[in-house]
């Protein structure tokens, strides 16, 4: 009878057992490869150091076996398919299918150092909102390790979030003293700027130094640095948007000049097809990989509004039936159409969005800044926000209204607070809000923290507005791109749609063949909006309008060219 509670015990112990399926993965392919996996680990000395900087879970002689098991797969697959393609299909390409065994465990084995650079960029992105919240427990006298624990308990920062019970797992685990536990994390972390912010709080410790002006140095500093890695993130985007013009267009151009004399040359028109792979397949390939590239390299905030994709679920379906519809139009229109219908709706709700955030974020600093002022008065924390009900901020009107009578009926401030920050879908705002809270709970609402606190959200705004308005003019250059497409074709069409008149006979285009032309055209500048969204905006949801825009001024510039170009579509 006694053994039912331990045979359920057992049982919820082997189910919770907190391994991922990484970890299965790995323990997996080590029972297979152990003994190989170890001889070649040793020989890899800087891999368990990189391991250790990274978000991986693993061992050298872990990550080595599963990379070994990869490439044992994969030869595996090529035994079976290099014979069968050769011989069976005269496919050539599949003997490169073996080059991908090197290249396999390569990647596997870089994916400590990969996931260490994605490591350390997350860490300096939230690094102004670090420090400007333990400048504030500073403040208050917040004494460093009950400071981590605050941030490790803290969801909105998890980058930091992580490095905090790094820390903490020194202390409480390992009984390391709370200096040696950072001096550890330092060592560990791959964000230099986290690394040295560690090191120096370690030696204001030692020393006995004024923790609260080192940290609110090391802010100034960390915001200087973030102005110029905007900066430096502007000057890539420019240099993207370059590369991504010459791509998308120069080549195109180049491609459809060799394939019109291939055609006048011929009389054929199979040459063609080239151009329809390249704008259906290599066009979508180069932009999603230059959105890759762009969001990879660009700042970004911890937080992702998936608001306005929600109404692809319907506009996609709303877009295939009319693309599948036998309307009577020609292709290319039927295809925009189809476009506007997918992307309009998504398009609506990321400019109505994006102005909501914007807008809001603009307030804020006004805001704070307010309720400093107030706070100055003597006034308490919780009567500065009541006073400011009636006082315009846009957005932000609402949301003060609302918190100025919970505030009155008797809620505590952090309730109201924290009611706000969820109810709002912009990261700024929901930190600057977890501040606010913490400002009153540890710094005890002091008139210097709310000032502290203004100054924050107020430089914290003006970089956003430097970042947007250095980024905003790469969004002309894709509509360059745009335009140059539909030129490209017209002449393209003018060309191949005249008769041939110096020896050759008629090449006149069938209107099928022009439609489709068309249609790679109208197509490619919805794919080319897209990328405009996330070059001048930093999302792609803000494409969807550039979209909405590049196919409607397509079919516009087609029947304005009809007036003058016999087009038989």
């Amino acid at each position: 009878m006694k053994a039912a509670p331990l045979q359920e015990f057992e049982a919820k112990d082997k189910i919770d057992t907190g391994l991922t399926t990484f970890d299965r993965f790995v323990a997996f392919s080590f029972r297979i490869f152990a003994r190989p996996a170890s001889i070649i680990s040793v020989r890899m000395p800087k891999l368990g150091e990189n391991i250790q900087r990274s978000n991986l879970k693993t061992t050298p002689q872990g990550l080595v076996a599963v990379a070994l098991l990869i490439c044992a797969v994969t030869a595996a697959a090529s035994l079976i398919l290099v014979p069968i393609g050769l011989l069976g299909f005269g496919f050539i390409w599949v003997l490169f299918v073996p080059l991908a065994i090197p290249v396999e465990f390569i990647m596997t084995i870089s994916m400590p150092s990969m996931s260490a650079t994605n490591r350390a960029a997350a860490i300096d992105n939230e690094m102004p909102f670090v420090l400007g919240y333990l400048s504030v427990l500073a403040g208050g006298g917040v004494a460093p390790m009950a400071a981590f624990k605050r941030i490790g308990q803290m969801d909105l920062l998890p980058a930091s979030q992580k490095e905090a019970r790094r820390i903490l797992l020194q202390t409480s685990v390992f009984g390391m003293d709370p200096i040696t536990a950072m001096e550890t994390v330092a060592k560990a972390t791959p964000s230099r700027h986290f690394s040295e912010f560690l090191s120096g709080t370690t030696a204001v410790l030692k020393t006995g130094g004024n923790l609260e002006a080192y940290v609110t140095t090391k802010l100034k500093d960390t915001v200087s640095v973030r102005s110029s890695a905007i900066k430096r993130s502007s000057d890539i985007t420019g240099t993207l948007a370059e590369a991504y013009l010459t791509v998308t267009v120069v080549l195109g151009m180049t491609l459809y000049t060799l394939n019109m004399i291939n055609v006048l040359l011929s009389h054929s028109y199979g040459a063609l097809e080239q151009i329809y792979m390249f704008a259906f397949i290599i066009v979508p390939i180069i932009s999603t990989a230059f959105i890759w590239m762009m969001d990879s390299t660009a700042p970004k905030w911890p937080f992702t509004d998936y608001r306005s994709y929600r109404p692809l679920m319907y506009s996609v379906p709303a877009g295939l039936v009319i693309f599948i519809l036998p309307l009577p139009i020609a292709l290319y229109m039927k295809t925009g159409f189809a476009l506007i219908a997918v992307a309009l709706p998504p398009a609506v709700a990321a400019t109505k969005a994006s102005n909501e955030k914007r807008a809001m974020e603009r307030a804020l600093p006004e805001f704070i800044r307010d309720v400093a002022e107030g706070r100055k008065t003597g006034l308490s924390p919780e009567k500065s926000i009541e006073r400011l009900t009636n006082r315009p901020y846009g957005v932000l009107s609402k949301p003060v209204m609302k918190m100025g009578s919970q505030l009155s009926w008797g809620v505590s401030l952090s309730n109201v607070v924290s009611s706000f920050t969820k109810s709002v879908n912009s990261w700024i705002t929901k930190i600057v809000g977890t501040l606010l809270v913490e400002v009153v709970d540890v710094g005890g609402g002091t008139v210097g923290s709310f000032s502290e606190l203004a100054d924050f959200t107020r430089t914290v705004n003006d970089l956003e507005n430097d970042r947007r308005a250095a980024l905003r003019p790469f969004v002309f250059i894709t509509y360059i791109a745009g335009v140059m497409v539909i030129i490209t074709t017209f002449i393209m069409i003018y060309m191949l749609a005249e008769p041939a008149q110096v020896g050759y006979a008629a090449n006149t285009l069938d209107p099928g063949t022009i439609d489709l032309l068309l249609t790679t055209s109208v197509f490619d500048t919805f794919v080319i909006g897209l990328v405009a969204g996330k070059m001048g905006e930093s999302n792609v949801s803000d494409g969807f309008k550039h979209s909405c825009l590049l196919v409607t001024v397509s079919i516009v510039a087609v029947l304005v060219a009809k007036l003058f170009i016999k087009i038989p579509v």
